[in-house]
Parts: structure tokens; sequence; C-alpha cells
């Protein structure tokens, strides 16, 4: 099976040992990545080590090696409980050197040529580097350490300071087949959140089968299709071919005949879309945009309740946005074929081209990345210049763009301040909200299904306590949120695997981020 882990380096005094924990001094507690940590702990002695600050480099809580009189063993982590286990360790951590030349070199205790993971050697003096680095191995069965060595070559003269430890250690042993065995006694999400929103999920073959199909049914009220409803699933091969209805309308309806509500994902957007819709003169490209979003809203009409009718239009790192900014030149042009063809115009031309087509239909723009101010900021620059001028052009009070949809991939450091600011910036829109792509990962952006792993107690006490505090924040809103929608069900057929983001692991037991997402409302 698979674990990460998130460890503690343990900084000890000139020689290994084997330490007991009445003779810890020195502890250093900082947040790290989300964490709070025991950063460095050393034994009291003699030796040459301090934690100290950096004010010059705005740090704090460095280690300070002095590295004429230090003996080779550093720093250290036992490997014990993994002895005679396949791992990874993955690596980095931030050096600095003063004075005359010397290195720094981690490595893996009593195995074969004693491998290393990571080697710095005569570092440019006075500047931060990252050693990192990234190892599969077996532990040997006696004395099996991550150390930390300065091999004999610094001076009197040589010193090193440490900061920044990053380090994970990844069983790769393979886990056992899932055997999803949901509980369905527990008390449904969407019971606990009907007076409030909307709980949604995503829909894939994978969740309308068996046992993932009765914990989708238990506990969610809405739905989005994965992937069933993207231009590249529905629309032609070729641009004279037929559309491809019949996976997405069996979805489509299973779930209207089970009572969920279904919401459309999407109808333009630059990834997922077949190469031939934006090929060609402007013209073309228009008629070819135009066309699909008819053929799929004239399809869906009566079923499909809303649409993101346009998804990821806004590039990332936008800085110093104000109230002011033209939206227009914070487009994304890298890798969107529909700005190439069409400009910036192409975000209003499908949103009117949907009005048209439906009336009825809800019309959402759907981004990631929103709990960024600045992002936040044109995004309501965005829909409020398009339906200022709509409304003016028609006479009438109704929007154009009638919601936002506020993707949700979050890692454990997300800072909640800033989701709550981007709500209610979005609340002055007058806007519908929702939450549209819910999920938690601890591990970053790593895509792909089937990799996950089994949680470490702290990993899986922090990933609920972000999960409490956005719901808690979410429920806070209720009166502005009209859905919130959970991107992946379980770990194990989640699109980031990796992180283990979602309320249920592989067997679809309910994890404690489960639990603190139902009790939210009542905290």
């Amino acid at each position: 099976m698979k674990k990460h882990i998130i460890i503690f380096i343990l900084f000890f005094g000139s020689m290994l040992l084997f330490f007991n924990c009445s003779n810890l001094s020195n502890i250093n507690k900082k947040i790290f990545n989300g964490f709070e940590k025991n950063r460095y702990i050393a034994l009291s002695s003699t030796g040459p080590y301090e934690i100290t600050d950096l004010p010059e480099d705005n740090r704090k809580n460095v280690m300070k090696i002095d590295g004429a009189s230090v003996d080779w063993g550093i720093a250290m982590y036992s490997l014990e409980k993994y002895k005679n286990k396949p791992i990874k360790i993955t690596f980095s951590v931030d050096v600095k050197r003063q004075g005359e030349m010397g290195s720094l070199n981690w490595q893996i205790n009593n195995n074969p040529g004693y491998p290393s993971i990571s080697i710095i050697n005569n570092a440019v003096p006075g500047v931060w580097h990252t050693m990192r680095g990234t190892i599969s191995i077996i532990p040997a069965a006696e004395l099996p350490y991550l150390y930390l060595t300065n091999w004999f070559n610094n001076t009197e003269n040589t010193i090193y300071y440490i900061d920044n430890f990053n380090i994970t250690i990844e069983s790769t042993e393979v886990l056992p087949p899932p055997n999803p065995n949901p509980d369905l006694t527990l008390t449904s999400l969407k019971s606990v959140y009907a007076n409030a929103f909307r709980i949604g999920a995503i829909i894939n073959p994978v969740y309308m089968t068996g046992n993932y199909f009765k914990i989708l049914t238990h506990h969610f009220n809405a739905v989005t299709a994965e992937n069933a409803l993207k231009p590249l699933e529905l629309a032609p091969l070729t641009k004279d071919g037929q559309y491809r209805w019949e996976i997405a309308d069996n979805m489509v309806n299973t779930m209207i005949q089970n009572g969920i509500e279904v919401q459309g994902h999407v109808l333009v957007w630059h990834e997922q879309t077949p190469a031939w819709m934006t090929a060609g003169t402007r013209e073309e490209v228009t008629a070819n945009m135009e066309n699909h979003i008819t053929q799929v809203l004239n399809h869906f009409r009566g079923r499909v309740l809303t649409w993101d009718v346009v998804n990821e239009a806004i590039r990332d790192n936008v800085q110093n946005v104000n109230a002011s900014t033209d939206w227009r030149t914070c487009v994304r042009s890298s890798g969107n074929p529909w700005f190439a063809a069409l400009g910036a115009d192409y975000i209003e031309m499908a949103f009117r081209k949907a009005r048209e087509i439906d009336p009825g239909v809800k019309l959402y723009y759907n981004d990631y990345g929103l709990n960024n101010r600045n992002k936040a900021q044109l995004t309501v620059n965005m829909v409020n210049d398009i339906n200022n001028r709509y409304r003016a052009e028609t006479g009438g009070r109704r929007n154009l763009i009638e919601g936002i949809g506020m993707q949700g991939h979050y890692g454990l450091n997300i800072n909640v301040n800033d989701v709550r600011s981007s709500i209610e910036n979005f609340i002055t829109t007058g806007l519908e909200i929702s939450i549209t792509e819910l999920d938690i990962s601890t591990a970053g952006y790593n895509p792909g299904n089937q990799k996950d792993s089994v949680m470490n107690s702290r990993q899986a006490l922090a990933q609920a306590n972000t999960y409490a505090s956005l719901f808690k924040l979410f429920y806070e809103y209720r009166d502005y949120i009209y859905r919130v929608t959970m991107w992946g069900i379980d770990d194990h057929n989640s699109w980031l695997s990796t992180g283990n983001p979602c309320l249920f692991d592989r067997d679809l037991t309910a994890k404690p981020a489960f639990f603190s997402v139902l009790n939210a409302p009542g905290n």
C-alpha cells in the first residue's frame, strides 16, 4: 500500500543516537506548508549547532552549522518503519553557505553504496540554493536512516544555514483493488444542507454503476458530468460528422429519473475541443461555435438546468487589478484557439448565442483560481461589463451572465479569507454563485486517477479541518450560494488521486473530511 507521510527532521548532536524524548530541548514550532511542525529538535549538547533568525533574509528558526567541528551525523530521520519495504523519498531544502568552500550530502544509511538523494558542492556563498532529489529504495533492516553529512569537507570558516524542509515518504507497495462498500446509514449530505444549497458531485461511467451509484444518489442532489458534456465528447470528430449523444443522454436521463438536477459543463473552452471547431477564418470559427451551442442547447433543453457557457477564460498571474481594469487585456491568449480566432469577443459572443437559443436555461461563467483577489476582480469587471451592455441593449433587467462558478481545486494551505473576499466581491454583481469543482489535495497538482494512498492521521486531520473551514464559510453565505459541487466522490477515481482529495476513500469509507462537512453547519 502507499503512504504519504510528512516527516519531521530531527537534529541531533555530533553522533548518531537512539534518542530519548526526555532529553530533547530547544523545540521550535513554525507554520510550514499549512502544518504546525516541530521544525528542529536538537539535543542539548556542546556541538556547533544553533537555531537562529536571519532578518536580512526574512527567515526565522534557521539551523546554523559550523562545518569545522560537525561530525558526519548532522541531521537524521529513522526509516525503521519502512525497512525492507519499497519507498520513494522526495526531498527539498534551502541552504546558504558563508565562508570557505564546503559540501552537504543527504544519504540513506546502511544501504549498498550509501546512496545519495541530494548533494551540494561549493555553493555560491551568500546565496540561497535548493537541494532537491527523489530516490526509490528499500531501506536496509539495520540502522535505516535518512541523514545529512558534511563529508568532512568543510573548514572552520565554512558555515551553512538550512531552512524550509519539504520531505515526503511514499510507500510504493500496491494497494489492494477497491472494494466499494458505502455505509448508507450515514446521514446524507443533501439532507444536512437542504435549506442551504445543493450538494453536487460529478458523474462519469464509474459513478453510474453499483455502489458508486448508491452513494451518489444517497448524498447528492445535483450533478455535473465530468467529461460527457464537453465539446470533445459530444461534437463530431470531423466537421461534417454527427453529434454523439448516447453516453450523455443516458447519464442525464438517469439523473433526472432519480430526482437529481443536472448542470451542463461546458460549451466553450480552450481545452477538450475538436481542433476543427477553432480552425479557419473568423467567420468560419464563429459559425462553428454558434452551431455547437445551438446543437447542444436544443438537444438538452429542459433537462439541463444551468450551463457553464465559457470556462477558464481569464489568464493566470494577473496583478494590480482594480474595478476599472479592462478585463479584455487579461483574457487567456496562450493556448487558447478561441482567442486566436475571435479575440476577447468570443466570450460575449458565446453567451449571446446561448441566450438566443435557450432563454430558459441559466448561464454561468466558470473559472479556477478565483480565490485570487485579482482574478476575482477581473471576473467581476467582465460580467458587469457584459451584463450592463446587454441590459442596455435589451431594455430589460435580466442579465446575460447569470451565475459565477467558483472552482475549488485547493490544497491544505488555502487561505479561507481569500475565498471569503472573492465571494463577497461576487455578491456585488447580484449573480448566483456556485462552488463548482471542489476538492482538497494533500499533494499539490498531480493529475491522474488510481494513484491514491493511505492517508496518515496528520494529513487526514489537516484535510478535514480545511473542509470544515470552507463549508462553514459556504454555510455562512448560503443565501447567495446555489450549489457546492465536489469534483469527485472517492480518492481512487479522482483526477487528483495522488493527493487523496475527496470525502470518501477508495472503498467508499467516509473519511474525517466527510464528517467535518457533515457537521459544519452545526459549528
